[in-house]
């Protein structure tokens, strides 16, 4: 068992979560929303860079939860155990503090009555998105690339004034057989059709930003370095808003002259890499004290 209080200072110290500003969130909450979130969010959160303590609900923490997204099923499996060990405090370490559906990209918010039941049973819950992304010894890229077992890595991407991707060598592998390896490290059982696109280029250089990766930005950046593969989780957007309209339409584009190979897993698979392995291992070197569970989402395109 830790105090919350040291406990966060932990995280926050490690990831330095202060210098990633993503209050922008804020404005894109939906109406109403915010008034009901000034009753459960922390206030240094909701009033401040969206990253760090979201939930403040427990003094003493014994079980640490790594979700990516804080989903329906995530929460209300977090819930049941924490019910049946008597609730004696635990913290969610969340890399979104909100969940997202790949299959239609939209957002979801925690609604109040998961809210209310995180606190009464004494569940708080950490949101740590740009400064997992970006970390330079855990990140998603990173685990993601290492699990990939490229070499002579290097870093790429601006992302709220870090750096997102990784990008770095193979051993010559065949494209076919690096898909493989893409649906292999994200515990995929497959990969999706429209999520691959093979350009008849051996894979040599690869590019890698997990999660959400497919910015023509990125795509652009990556071709400069000479990559011949790109690799994320997304990159095709499947949701019908205008800024996914008017992005698949860039990529579209983009496309007709890209020599690329492009790879997309799954926005949560390739970002569940940094939680189960990595982070779990930090934890258990660094904080002894506690009892770190990662908690699988169900369907990786839900």
């Amino acid at each position: 068992m830790i105090s919350q209080t040291d406990l966060v200072a932990k995280f926050d110290k490690f990831f330095n979560v202060a210098a990633f500003d993503e209050s922008i969130r804020r404005s894109r909450l939906p109406a109403g929303y915010e008034s009901m979130a000034q009753n459960f969010y922390a206030p240094d959160f909701l009033e401040g860079t969206f990253n760090g303590l979201m939930l403040n609900n427990t003094a003493q923490v014994e079980r640490v939860y790594l979700i990516v997204f804080p989903s329906t099923q995530v929460l209300d499996t977090i819930i049941a155990k924490e019910v049946e060990r008597g609730a004696p405090g635990a913290l969610i370490f969340s890399h979104h503090p909100f969940d997202y559906q790949e299959s239609n990209g939209t957002l979801g918010y925690i609604a109040e009555p998961h809210l209310q039941e995180l606190r009464e049973h004494h569940i708080s819950l950490y949101a740590c998105h740009a400064p997992l992304d970006c970390h330079a010894e855990i990140s998603t890229s990173g685990a993601f690339a290492n699990a990939l077992k490229l070499k002579g890595q290097a870093r790429f991407g601006n992302y709220y004034g870090g750096m997102v991707g990784i990008y770095g060598s193979t051993n010559g592998v065949g494209f076919h057989e690096f898909a493989k390896r893409v649906a292999e490290v994200n515990s995929l059982p497959t990969l999706r059709y429209h999520a691959v696109r093979h350009n008849g280029r051996p894979v040599s250089k690869v590019a890698v930003i997990a999660g959400s990766g497919g910015s023509p930005d990125y795509l652009q950046e990556a071709m400069a370095l000479g990559c011949d593969t790109f690799v994320t989780g997304e990159w095709w957007y499947l949701g019908q808003s205008e800024w996914q309209v008017t992005l698949r339409e860039s990529l579209r584009e983009l496309l007709k002259a890209a020599d690329l190979n492009i790879i997309g897993s799954s926005h949560y698979a390739s970002e569940a890499i940094v939680l189960r392995d990595p982070l779990m291992a930090w934890l258990h070197e660094n904080i002894p004290s506690i009892d770190p569970i990662f908690v699988p989402q169900e369907d990786p395109w839900r």
